[in-house]
């Protein structure tokens, strides 16, 4: 349900007519029932707008926060964060023997072909001792930093599952693969589920009133109460957030 239905069945349920709501507030009727129709072009911009939410939602008996929460998260677009960058696998030198032209173009005698061969064995077994013991200090620091690394949720090649759940008035949009699959206020108590198999994009009015899981797991803080946000579920199932 979207901000102006929400407006507009609490009116309905309080008794007021458009007139009678214009003659309480003294708002203009034109400007209530552009507001009820989500229609925000046609109201006064600014703080006009806001005030006149606050005021038809303080009327009807709406909270006015989650009110204004919601017409932001309606009219502010969804950003998506961009992908993030594939850090260059690190190339690990091996070692070359330099080209020595007195071997190839000299007839050497079987006694020093004998000692040039113990020589070459020699360097291929010092070569693999210090290969195996002696790792770069990228590796380590690569190790440690994958360790210290959160775990993406599996997906186990089923796409991604978000279930929602409203603890007070929460605005949300949920974009998922590119197409919107909804857009309007999670009541307290409200479920709502999605599903998608690149990304799902979801803009919350109020990051502190919805609680998610994610394919079953329960799902981090998305932000603090009444600031709006939009975040990322990619294909593994982490959050980033635009905003």
């Amino acid at each position: 349900m979207d901000l102006g239905t929400s407006l507009r069945n609490a009116r309905e349920q309080a008794g007021f007519s458009v007139d009678e709501l214009a003659a309480r507030t003294r708002i203009p009727a034109k400007t209530l029932r552009a507001i009820e129709e989500n229609h925000f072009d046609r109201v006064p911009s600014g703080i006009f707008v806001r005030s006149f939410i606050r005021t038809y939602a303080n009327e009807v008996g709406v909270d006015p926060v989650g009110a204004i929460a919601g017409f932001r998260a309606m009219t502010e677009p969804v950003v998506e964060p961009p992908d993030m960058p594939k850090e260059p696998a690190e190339r690990i030198p091996t070692p070359s023997t330099a080209f020595q032209p007195e071997l190839v173009m000299s007839r050497p005698s079987w006694g020093y072909v004998g000692v040039v061969a113990v020589l070459l064995v020699a360097l291929i077994v010092i070569n693999r001792y210090t290969g195996s013991s002696n790792r770069p200090a990228g590796e380590d620091s690569l190790a440690a930093a994958s360790a210290e690394a959160p775990l993406p949720v599996g997906t186990s090649g089923d796409g991604i599952h978000i279930e929602m759940r409203a603890q007070g008035p929460c605005w949300v949009r949920a974009v998922v693969d590119g197409q919107i699959a909804f857009a309007r206020v999670l009541q307290a108590g409200e479920t709502q589920t999605v599903s998608g198999q690149r990304d799902v994009v979801m803009r919350i009015g109020d990051p502190a009133a919805l609680s998610y899981s994610i394919n079953g797991q329960p799902g981090e803080s998305l932000g603090a109460a009444q600031v709006p946000v939009t975040v990322r579920f990619g294909s593994d199932g982490r959050p980033y957030r635009a905003s």
